[in-house]
C-alpha cells in the first residue's frame, strides 16, 4: 500500500528538520559548547542607585555568540568561537550585572533610570598571542519625563591573559567591574544635580 499524501508529507518534515538541525552551529548548540558569563563580581557602587538599569546592543551582539577579531588578519571580519558562548546576549548579562551592583551599593535611590547603549564588545587579537576585550558604551541618565538628564561615553580596554575563549573571559570581566567603577563614580559625582533633575 501506497502511503497516502498526509502520511508522506510529515515524513518529509521530520526528515527536514532532522538534516537542519545537523547543521546548526556548534555554537549554538546548548550541549556542546562550554558556558560563560562574568562570574561573581565583587561589592556594589558607593554611589546613588538608579530607579532602574537597561542595557540595549546592537542586533549583531543579540545572540550569545562569544564574538572575536583578528586585528592583524582580517580587521573588518567578526567571527564566534564554535566551542564556548555566553550565557545570555551580552546586553542581558551586563544588565543583570550592573543591577546587581547598582542594589548593592546601598546608597539611596535617585529618580533617574539609567540606560547604556553597548556599541562595541569584542575580543581583538592583535596577534596570534595577543588579545584583549574592548567594551564601549554609551551611558545615559533619564528623569522620570525620560528627558536626558546626563550622559557620557565610555570605552574599556583589559588585556587577556591568554590568547583563547577562557582569556577573553577573564578580560570580559575585569572590564565590567571597571565599567561598574565609572559609572557609580559618574553617578557619586553628578548626585547633587540629579536630585533635583531626576524628577523633572
Amino acid at each position: 500500500m501506497m502511503p497516502g499524501k498526509k502520511t508522506m508529507r510529515a515524513f518529509l518534515l521530520i526528515v527536514t528538520a532532522l538534516a537542519l538541525a545537523g547543521c546548526v552551529p556548534n555554537n549554538v548548540r546548548q550541549g556542546d559548547a562550554a558556558v560563560f558569563d562574568f562570574g561573581e563580581g565583587e561589592g556594589g557602587w558607593n554611589a546613588p542607585s538608579p530607579r532602574g538599569v537597561d542595557v540595549v546592543a546592537p542586533v549583531w551582539l543579540g545572540s550569545a555568540a562569544m564574538q572575536y577579531r583578528l586585528a592583524y588578519s582580517e580587521p573588518a571580519r567578526r567571527r564566534a568561537y564554535a566551542d564556548s558562548r555566553w550565557a545570555a546576549a551580552p546586553a542581558e548579562l551586563l544588565e543583570q550585572e550592573l543591577r546587581r551592583r547598582a542594589l548593592a551599593g546601598g546608597a539611596a535611590a535617585i529618580a533617574c533610570r539609567l540606560r547604556v547603549d553597548i556599541d562595541e564588545f569584542v575580543q581583538v587579537f592583535a596577534s596570534e598571542q595577543s588579545s584583549r576585550i574592548v567594551l564601549a558604551v554609551r551611558a545615559t541618565l533619564l528623569s522620570r519625563n525620560e528627558q536626558v538628564v546626563a550622559s557620557r561615553a565610555i570605552k574599556l580596554e583589559r588585556s587577556a591573559v591568554s590568547a583563547d575563549a577562557r582569556g577573553g573571559v577573564a578580560a570580559a570581566a575585569a572590564a565590567v567591574q571597571g565599567l561598574a567603577g565609572e559609572l557609580g563614580g559618574w553617578i557619586a559625582q553628578e548626585k547633587s544635580a540629579l536630585a533635583t533633575r531626576c524628577k523633572e
